[in-house]
């Protein structure tokens, strides 16, 4: 599908009145660049997780909306005439025609976990070595690829503590891929729990490819809420807060002596889940670092 896009322009008192304009000929999504944006979230009690700082310094006065419509979309000859008589500065400008659903997989790649086990996009000729085992994925919407330093972070823990019929519970499991290498590497069984229904949809799917659905679980739901088993292994690639948050709930679902796998952590933020789960009787076995994300494995204390 082709698309244009509406570009608007003006002072930054005037930014909720040019979205105000969108709003009312039914335009509910657009993107919006300034400075505005970020002084109302800082005011909120939003929490930031990751910020650009390169961003915030070459802000410029003023803000920039983006609205994108259908090539041929009549609807934009309107909006910007109401625009113009308001006095914003606006302009209709080509978008460069691409396919959306697949352009993304030009930039997934056969990742290797260790010498044993290599993830391949679903899509890909590969021939593996002869002590090589492949899994087969196509995370489509759901995050997840092994591309991303956390989750390759997680993936090779899961091949260092996962033991020989273990339970495993992937909490936001996103394309179901710890899952699947959990189950890769010896587990029993995996639970795999997502609170989206893309990637629920993601993560069968993928189990499907991998002839691995006989021994997964996938669930819709928020973290624990679907959980009533008790794991040898829980893992849980998402933001700090959220891990932080979980490991009450955590603690009732991993046995004693039971390991926790869990990133998406930024290193500013890795002593903060590191004290939590000390604090709830939890030893620090691993970490590791790259870029800006961290990884930590801990061990339940056995009492």
């Amino acid at each position: 599908m082709d698309y244009i896009l509406l570009e608007i322009q003006g002072p930054d008192a005037e930014e909720a009145t040019a979205a105000a304009v969108l709003h009312g000929a039914g335009i509910d999504a657009f993107e919006i660049i300034s400075r505005n944006s970020v002084e109302e979230l800082n005011s909120s009690e939003f929490t930031w997780d990751l910020v650009d700082e390169s961003l915030l310094a070459d802000a410029q006065e003023g803000f920039t909306i983006k609205a994108y419509f259908e090539r041929g979309d009549e609807a934009i000859d309107a909006v910007k005439a109401r625009l113009d008589a308001r006095g914003f500065s606006t302009r209709i400008l080509p978008v460069e025609a691409r396919d959306w659903a697949n352009d993304w997989k030009r930039y997934f790649r056969p990742i290797a976990v260790d010498r044993s086990l290599v993830i391949v996009p679903s899509w890909e000729d590969y021939t593996p070595d002869a002590d090589e085992a492949v899994l087969y994925m196509d995370p489509g919407m759901a995050f997840g690829s092994g591309n991303h330093e956390t989750t390759l972070f997680c993936a090779r823990y899961l091949r260092q503590y996962v033991r020989e019929g273990d339970l495993v519970l992937d909490i936001g499991t996103g394309s179901g891929i710890l899952s699947l290498v959990a189950l890769k590497s010896g587990a029993a069984r995996a639970i795999a729990v997502d609170m989206d229904p893309q990637s629920v949809a993601s993560a069968k799917e993928n189990a499907a490819k991998n002839r691995l659905d006989d021994r997964i679980d996938v669930r819709q739901g928020d973290l624990f809420g679907v959980v009533e088993e008790v794991a040898d292994l829980v893992v849980s690639n998402i933001f700090a807060e959220i891990i932080i948050g979980m490991i009450p709930a955590l603690t009732k679902h991993i046995k004693p002596g039971g390991v926790f796998i869990a990133s998406g952590i930024l290193k500013e933020k890795r002593k903060n889940v590191e004290s939590a789960l000390i604090e709830s009787g939890f030893e620090i076995l691993d970490s590791d670092e790259k870029g800006d994300w961290v990884a930590i494995a801990a061990k339940r204390g056995v009492h």
